[in-house]
């Protein structure tokens, strides 16, 4: 059994969950065992956790971006280091002051120069890796799909939009709110399903049923729903982002409207698992569409499955960890 140290910042961040924790058990039945350690905000304590990196087969260094000095001691240390990312951590989502800009632009100079190759979420994220000289492969963000039910779709007068996410991501919502409005004047009795830790205000134009997220109950509130929604902004910092509501939407045999940015653009076939609008003045009449044709979205919401169980599998992403690790 090859011993591989995972060095993570917050085991209860949803990238750790989704593309860490849930590869425990499958590494496992291919050979790697993961230690995973938390990384200490302590110096003694994370200098001492660097020093053991050479009594492991190889270290993977989770999302987080290192100093030049933590960078150089696990350099040499480690036999072989894995950094694995799904956001753009060289960047900031919110405006920050130019310490913030040069110390992070430091530590994402130092993580690229140490690491022996990069495992991304998508190939935004990837190519600036290789752009600072590293090797670079795309693993995607996955889920296991048998934990999701499929929705069985009927005719409805109450259709239901989905959108899954987080109170950091609810600008992204926010946005698309005037196309949603719009949508319903068209489409009578569309409402909207949020399952996040908050929810916004629509007023009187949609209703909106909010479920508080939990990783119980997430893959069963999504088959409430009848069409997913992943609305996201194009700047440097959404580019990074992996898709996993898109995959889970998909997962869960629901069709996808996206917007065309990042990971997004990767997941979604267009009129094939969903549609892929680049401005809010497209969204209402895709989701009427939607809305009224109980074949199409079952259709879509069927292919989706498909293309999450062939590309998007977390038996897919360990075989692809496996290999790199060998």
């Amino acid at each position: 059994m090859n011993r591989v140290l995972v060095i993570a910042n917050n085991l209860e961040q949803a990238s750790y969950r989704v593309r860490i924790a849930a590869l425990i058990e499958p590494l496992r039945r291919r050979g790697f065992e993961l230690d995973v350690r938390l990384r200490s905000k302590s110096i003694g304590p994370r200098r001492d956790l660097l020093r053991t990196a050479g009594e492991y087969h190889a270290v993977l260094l989770q999302r987080k971006l290192l100093d030049p000095s933590d960078a150089n001691l696990l350099r040499s240390h480690a036999r072989r280091i894995f950094y694995d990312v799904d956001d753009a951590v060289m960047y900031h989502a919110k405006p920050v002051g130019w310490f913030s800009r040069w110390r992070t632009t430091r530590r994402f100079r130092a993580t690229a120069a140490v690491v022996d190759h990069v495992v991304a979420g998508n190939a935004y994220l990837a190519d600036l890796f290789r752009a600072r000289g590293c090797t670079a492969s795309v693993v995607p963000t996955v889920v296991d799909p048998s934990r999701y039910q499929v929705k069985r779709h009927a005719p409805t007068d109450a259709p239901r939009l989905v959108w899954i996410g987080s109170r950091s991501t609810l600008p992204y919502l926010r946005e698309v709110v005037p196309g949603l409005e719009r949508a319903a004047r068209d489409v009578l009795g569309l409402g909207l399903i949020t399952i996040a830790d908050a929810t916004i205000d629509a007023g009187a134009a949609i209703p909106i049923e909010h479920i508080p997220w939990s990783a119980e109950t997430e893959a069963t509130a999504l088959v409430r729903g009848d069409i997913g929604i992943a609305p996201t902004p194009g700047d440097r910092w959404t580019l990074g982002k992996c898709g996993f509501k898109v995959v889970q939407y998909m997962a869960a045999g629901l069709p996808v409207i996206a917007s065309p940015i990042g990971a997004n653009a990767e997941i979604v076939r267009e009129g094939e698992t969903g549609y892929l609008p680049a401005a809010v003045e497209q969204w209402p009449a895709i989701i009427a569409r939607l809305a009224g044709d109980r074949e199409l979205r079952e259709r879509l919401g069927a292919a989706g499955r498909a293309r999450v169980e062939s590309h998007y599998s977390i038996e897919r992403a360990a075989d692809a960890w496996a290999a790199l690790l060998a």
